[in-house]
């Protein structure tokens, strides 16, 4: 029995050097993985409203089916948003061409857009502007100016929930809101209208 427990004595004594080492590299190995930040797939990762890429003095045109221009967007700077795709720009300028429409133009300080370009939002200093039919004198140029702008690009359609300034030709009309279909050529000003309707004098005659 002495010289078993002598054995075993002496086995442990060698083996204390290892069990020592076995110890210090789990140790470390755990401290080691509890300070290493883990690594999160990109499904993982939340995105920010952060701007993952920008473009400066650029041009995006659409074509329609017959290679003609269909719509042409501009704009000082162009910055994308990772975590919901959109676009926000520096003094935007668009211009879209339809057939037997008259182009219709957008200005404005600062533009937002969706992902899909089908909703465009301008901000300060909104100017739209569609240019004068076939007969002037029955369809003349149209200018809205207004703070903020909804273009519903797919549809043909500019909104604003915001005072606004109507002008078609000598005409001059304010309301708290419009609603313009440049497919009908139809205006709605909501709310609070007022201003001065010029009509157009026929075979000469007097207003």
């Amino acid at each position: 029995m002495r010289d078993l427990m002598s054995s075993l004595s002496r086995l442990a004594m060698r083996l204390m050097p290892l069990l020592l080492m076995a110890l210090v590299a789990g140790s470390t190995f755990w401290l080691v993985q509890i300070n290493t930040p883990r690594e999160v797939s990109d499904g993982e990762r939340v995105k920010r409203h952060v701007p993952d890429y920008y473009m400066d003095s650029f041009t995006a045109t659409e074509l329609a089916e017959d290679g003609s221009t269909k719509l042409r967007f501009t704009g000082d700077r162009m910055v994308h948003y990772e975590d919901d795709q959109t676009y926000e720009v520096t003094r935007p300028a668009m211009r879209s061409y339809e057939p037997d429409r008259p182009p219709v133009t957008g200005h404005a300080d600062v533009g937002k857009m969706n992902a899909d370009a089908s909703v465009v939002e301008l901000f300060g200093n909104a100017r739209i502007m569609r240019v004068p039919g076939a007969d002037p004198s029955k369809d003349p140029q149209m200018t809205a100016t207004s703070s903020y702008f909804q273009l519903l690009v797919n549809d043909d359609i500019v909104k604003t929930n915001k005072p606004v300034t109507l002008t078609r030709g000598p005409s001059v009309m304010h309301a708290n809101g419009l609603v313009f279909n440049n497919v009908t050529r139809e205006v709605d000003l909501l709310g609070n209208v007022r201003g001065t309707i010029v009509t157009t004098p026929r075979n000469g005659g007097n207003q």
